[in-house]
């Protein structure tokens, strides 16, 4: 009877102790706890300063940069995916002139080569010129309309990725409103698959894409055509390229970019600040957040970060103000190791296992022994 008791404390012992200890570790990985929403505001005094302000929040140093017109959007909005894809920051020029706070930030990032992107209508040789002057290669990618503009800069994706500058297969964007191309562009350049980003006319029938982003009314389907990007509006259209980042890409977002979707200036320089960020573009109204865009955010469990890109004329502090009581559980890291509660205590009932070896002996029976036997009478 000692035995079968002695063996049934060790077991019981044992039992007391992974119970109290498995429990603790489950309670530990379930652990969250409620903040608010981070945001933040990415904003100069103008299109220009903010792109600034963009690639100083976003970049310490940048061998590339991408130079664009600050007065026409379809350059700028095409070369996000050059941007993405080399990891450098889109700055802003005039036609005529190169704002002093771009040419300090080139200096800044100690950029060796410069992407210019347009013909000379849109920005002129005075400014390459300009750019030469600080001691920087300047590569102008330009073509006879923004079309071939568009694959000149695909042309230059492909030598950075030491691929064949032909291709089969494009993606294609409304040629003329460019507001599905805020959130294409870092998107598009994040495919497994190098697919060049083209701008085409509405109501061309003749085109050959096999992706397209915005409604049919945007862009007309093609025989060629595989995916589909499209939601009721130009929100919704970017929410579903947004949902489309797991899928394709095989990435959990957890910051939204946020910009104004109808008035492009301080959204040029977007792009590049998503996807160093592990984020995606959306879009909403100056005044009032979009519904589309609320939902999203606030059915991702994974979003815990907001960027605005533009001052509160592109996006306004009420906005902001809602985005900032918004509410999100982040994990409770634990800072110590997980321990069974009072060790010394709970492993005291082992030591009962020595007399179970010593039990054919002769030695006087302790005292520990002596209360066994009374609880077996």
């Amino acid at each position: 009877m000692k035995k079968r008791f002695r063996i049934g404390s060790l077991a019981l012992s044992l039992a007391i102790i992974c119970g109290s200890f498995i429990p603790t570790i489950a309670q530990a990985d379930d652990k969250v706890e409620t903040k608010n929403m981070e945001v933040t505001r990415i904003a100069g005094s103008g299109r220009y300063e903010t792109a600034v302000v963009a690639s100083e929040k976003t970049f310490k140093k940048s061998k590339y940069a991408v130079v664009a017109s600050g007065e026409r959007f379809e350059d700028a909005l095409v070369g996000g995916t050059l941007a993405t894809q080399i990891e450098a920051p889109i700055l802003l020029v005039g036609k005529n002139n190169v704002p002093s706070v771009v040419s300090k930030e080139i200096k800044r990032l100690e950029v060796e080569k410069i992407y210019l992107l347009g013909g000379t209508a849109t920005v002129s040789s005075k400014v390459e010129n300009n750019l030469k002057q600080a001691g920087v290669t300047v590569e102008r990618l330009a073509g006879r309309n923004k079309a071939y503009t568009a694959q000149e800069i695909a042309k230059a994706r492909a030598k950075h990725l030491g691929i064949d500058t032909s291709w089969t297969e494009f993606a294609a964007i409304d040629g003329s409103s460019y507001a599905d191309a805020l959130s294409a562009g870092p998107f598009v350049s994040q495919l497994d698959k190098f697919i060049p980003l083209i701008p085409i006319e509405k109501g061309n029938t003749n085109s050959a894409h096999t992706i397209a982003f915005g409604g049919t009314n945007r862009v007309t389907k093609s025989t060629s055509e595989k995916t589909r990007y499209a939601g009721p509006n130009r929100e919704g259209t970017a929410v579903e390229i947004a949902k489309a980042y797991k899928e394709e890409l095989n990435k959990d977002i957890d910051t939204i970019v946020l910009v104004h979707g109808y008035d492009y200036p301080d959204a040029l320089a977007s792009a590049p600040v998503a996807s160093i960020n592990k984020g995606a573009i959306l879009l909403t109204n100056a005044k009032v957040l979009s519904k589309e865009t609320k939902n999203y955010i606030t059915s991702n469990k994974n979003i815990k970060n907001i960027i605005i890109v533009g001052g509160e004329n592109s996006v306004s502090s009420n906005i902001e103000k809602e985005l900032r009581a918004l509410k999100v559980e982040v994990p409770v890291k634990e800072t110590e190791e997980v321990k069974p509660t009072n060790p010394v205590e709970e492993t005291k009932p082992m030591e009962e296992t020595k007399p179970v070896t010593e039990d054919t002996s002769t030695n006087t029976t302790d005292k520990n022994e002596a209360k066994t036997s009374k609880t077996e009478k």
